[in-house]
């Protein structure tokens, strides 16, 4: 990692991109029911969000389903950008597969992701990976939030946002559908 000065102001934003049901569950397109609704505008609002990325962070379960589906998918925009992007994947252990431009992060993540964003570069994005976006954000490290909310009540999953993190406020940027989903950008006010 290339240091800079540690009191330098940030330079790069985290920005997490989800997609959530109305009572605030999150997964992978797919991976529940309750997602649905979407048109073309979508993949436009996704464009948008990974245009400005040059690094993604991934958590250990989010990168083992993706290994296997990513390198061979040619769902665009995101999978020549996921493929070719700097991939931080913060785990305990080694990854069991490789995926090109992985760099594998065994220390905390506030830590990690407090020094990469000092760092000279672009947004940093946090894709799927709930347990370490939860983290993140719990640490005051998520500049932005983009989120895809799909007009549906999911009843169970995986919570985007935990039930025992500290108040955060948030500046409402941009609010736009795409068939009956909402697509939100919020910036965080520091």
């Amino acid at each position: 990692m290339n240091h800079m000065d540690p009191d330098a102001a940030a330079t790069r934003n985290v920005v997490l991109y989800e997609l959530m049901s109305l009572d605030g569950y999150a997964d992978d397109p797919g991976e529940g029911e309750w997602f649905g609704d979407a048109d073309e505008r979508l993949m436009d609002f996704l464009g948008e969000v990974i245009d400005t990325q040059d690094a993604v962070l991934l958590g250990r379960r989010t990168y083992e389903k993706w290994v296997g589906h990513w390198p061979s998918s040619d769902m665009q925009p995101f999978a020549d950008f996921i493929n070719s992007t700097t991939k931080y994947l913060f785990s305990a252990t080694p990854p069991t597969s490789a995926w090109s431009n992985t760099l594998h992060v065994d220390v905390a993540a506030a830590a990690y992701v407090s020094d990469l964003k000092r760092q000279a570069g672009g947004d940093i994005g946090i894709h799927g990976s709930l347990t370490l976006a939860r983290s993140l954000l719990a640490d005051g490290l998520v500049d932005q939030l983009r989120l895809v909310v799909a007009p549906s009540l999911a009843g169970r999953g995986n919570r985007l946002f935990g039930e025992d993190m500290d108040l955060q406020r948030f500046e409402l940027l941009d609010a736009q559908r795409s068939g009956g989903c909402l697509l939100l950008h919020y910036r965080a006010r520091h």
